[in-house]
């Protein structure tokens, strides 16, 4: 007997063994899925480190008014084995929303449920037009998902025969948020897990043997023998809308617990950096303390009034740690801290760098043994160890590194302690705020029983949160003005941090012979998830480094609404030494200035606001104190001219970087890798 809910909006239907048979949205009466076992569970044991098992024996169904339930006694391995494992699927049907809910209770003696993989939705129609949206670096678009997959070949390190694998974790290594979204045009499935305590998450997407493609969230609670776990925190909805409806629902969760962080002005203000390492971990200078002042010079003309100060002790970039020793053959603490005064005298500011959690294999702290009691150990035992290959012009450097680094467990409290000590140095030094290093980045799950946590540790990041959140409020005890910022965006850090410096894209696309064809850029960030949905979270871009390539990435900048983050030959040099995009920062930032509080600080709206008639037109609007700024711009041809409709507003003025854009009612003219500001009121 087959069983259905329905409530005017969705309706999902199962077969009399808990198969998963339809999902439709009885608005588009589109049933989006193919037949599936919406649950199956990771098993490991002594012998077999892990294989998948599914539901088996007697399925006990129940439903009433709004809910479905399903219990299974047993599951059946891969193997063909029957282990004493139960489950209880529920699904609650509300409104557009659905809740999915799994209790576990494992009886055996020796084997323990390492994942739960629930649900897992088979997608009907993967191929284009439809798209998947997802939080991997940022944000990132996938525009055809069947070939996305099938590029997704291991070789030999999985079992490609049984499923080719597309696997992002949550949060932090790769996603910065805890939720995908299919969108088909019209309508989207919003996939989400609202989990307060944000263990780590796998977003899936797969092919398996039969070629079709499935969709899942790996959640992975280590059931032991005789353990058990119980969760309802997958919340599904089929929305007639498009992605930002899917933002706009993962942010009411968020609101749960996020509260943004009241940004110092020169934070919120800036447009941005230059990011300077001063002194190489292999020996070499490119900057003295006594240049502090002339590198802010360099940017200030192009509105950038800030220095991200990397390099700048005796043991150089990444090497050393935790000690940051002030350089005595640049004059030692005293000569730094003046010519940090002297920048901000000038109306300049200073941030100055560590790495929240790297030690050195070679530094004092690992030697006498305290950091090897901290560092995260892996699931053997062994230290988990990092190695970033900086080098000249030589080979043997750059193939074999110079460096060898543990990573801290974010639970010890001696590690804490040390940040806090860094706190301490960057304020006595007269910076304007302090920068950890890697603090978003998701790191390996610590096994070390003796630093008090479960192994394995997949909480760890609910432990990085508790660790900038002390590191915030002792900031903040100093000054208030005195800011803190983190690496890589992940939701559940960033209300720790006045800003958080991008690993990720920008402006990356997936067809860069887009000017050579005259066709639209296919973004990798075309749906730009993280500011949409935390838009007081305040980002840069990364990427600009030299001349070759500058006005396409700079528009972006002004699109998504990030800094700079001006990073010359890999942090090498100032902007003096790229004087295209030097000038050319100089004119969007001017235009920016123009129009400077919506477009830093208000509230990004996406291209829905806007339609415009050619499709290589790249447009987003932001929203502040009822106004409407619509940005648009292109790079795909010689000149654009298009209509465009701005719903409800009227316009009252508009500017673009290069004075090279006219505007006359409602058609616009953009020249190659012209940028214009369309202000407008509501009507």
């Amino acid at each position: 007997m087959s069983i259905q809910l329905e409530n005017g909006k969705i309706r999902l239907e199962w077969d009399e063994n808990g198969v998963l048979t339809g999902l439709t949205n009885l608005e588009t009466q589109n049933n989006i899925i193919n037949s599936c076992q919406p649950c199956r569970i990771i098993l490991g044991h002594e012998k077999f480190l892990e294989f998948e098992a599914f539901p088996t024996g007697v399925c006990r169904a129940e439903s009433a008014d709004g809910f479905a339930a399903f219990h299974y006694d047993k599951v059946t391995a891969e193997t063909g084995d029957v282990y004493d494992i139960s489950l209880d699927l529920k699904t609650i049907l509300d409104g557009n929303d659905i809740r999915w809910s799994v209790s576990v209770v494992n009886n055996t003696c020796d084997v323990t449920v390492r994942e739960v993989h629930y649900p897992v939705i088979s997608i009907r129609n993967p191929a284009p037009p439809l798209r998947v949206h997802n939080s991997d670096f940022v944000s990132t678009t996938y525009p055809d998902l069947p070939a996305m997959l099938n590029a997704n070949f291991t070789k030999y390190m999985a079992p490609d025969h049984k499923y080719i694998r597309h696997t992002k974790l949550y949060p932090g290594q790769h996603c910065s948020l805890n939720f995908f979204i299919l969108d088909y045009g019209k309508e989207i499935l919003y996939y989400g897990c609202h989990d307060p305590e944000f263990l780590f998450t796998g977003h899936g997407f797969e092919m398996d043997k039969d070629k079709r493609i499935n969709c899942f969230m790996a959640r992975m609670p280590f059931v032991a023998p005789h353990g058990s776990m119980s969760e309802s925190v997958v919340v599904t909805s089929l929305i007639s809308d498009s992605w930002q409806a899917g933002v706009q629902k993962y942010r009411k969760w968020a609101d749960s617990w996020f509260v943004a962080p009241t940004v110092p002005e020169h934070i919120r203000n800036s447009f941005g950096w230059q990011r300077c390492i001063m002194h190489h971990q292999y020996g070499e200078y490119f900057f003295r303390y006594s240049d502090l002042p002339e590198i802010l010079s360099a940017g200030l003309p192009s509105g950038v009034d800030t220095i991200f100060l990397f390099g700048w002790t005796k043991e150089g970039m990444d090497a050393g740690y935790p000690a940051y020793t002030p350089d005595p053959d640049c004059g030692g603490f005293d000569e730094l801290r003046k010519n940090i005064l002297k920048v901000r005298e000038m109306g300049g500011h200073v941030i100055i760098y560590f790495n929240g959690q790297l030690i050195d294999t070679a530094s004092d702290f690992y030697r006498c043994g305290n950091g090897q009691a901290v560092s995260i150990k892996r699931a053997d035992g062994t230290e988990h160890r990092e190695f970033y290959n900086f080098s000249n012009t030589g080979v043997f450097t750059r193939i074999f590194g110079n460096k060898t680094f543990t990573v801290a467990c974010p639970a010890c409290r001696e590690w804490i302690d040390i940040l806090k000590e860094h706190i301490d140095k960057a304020y006595a030094l007269g910076a304007d705020g302090v920068f950890f290093d890697q603090l978003g980045y998701g790191s390996y799950p610590c096994c070390d029983p003796t630093h008090g946590h479960p192994v394995p540790f997949t909480g760890l990041m609910q432990s990085k949160r508790e660790l900038c959140r002390e590191l915030y409020e002792y900031a903040k005890s100093k000054s208030p003005d005195f800011a803190i910022g983190i690496e890589c965006p992940t939701d559940q850090t960033a209300q720790y941090a006045d800003f958080v410096h991008v690993f990720g894209n920008t402006a990356q696309v997936w067809n860069p012979d887009f000017r050579k064809n005259g066709t639209r850029p296919r973004l990798k960030c075309e749906a730009p998830l993280f500011s949409a949905a935390f838009p007081e979270v305040y980002l840069t871009d990364r990427e600009i480094r030299d001349d070759s390539d500058v006005e396409f990435p700079v528009n972006q900048l002004l699109i998504q609404q990030r800094r700079s983050d001006v990073e010359i030959y890999r942090c090498r040099a100032n902007i003096t030494a790229t004087p295209h995009y030097k000038e050319y920062l100089k004119l969007v930032n001017d235009l920016r200035s123009r129009y400077k509080d919506i477009l830093l600080n208000g509230q990004m709206t996406g291209a829905r606001e806007v339609v415009c008639s050619d499709p290589v037109v790249i447009c987003n609007a932001f929203r502040k104190d009822g106004q409407l700024a619509v940005v648009m711009t292109q790079s795909s041809k010689d000149s654009v001219t298009a209509e465009f409709v701005i719903k409800d507003h009227e316009v009252i003025e508009y500017a673009s970087a290069r004075n090279d854009v006219s505007l006359t009612g409602n058609t616009i003219t953009l020249p190659c890798d012209s940028v214009a500001v369309i202000l407008c009121r509501k009507v």
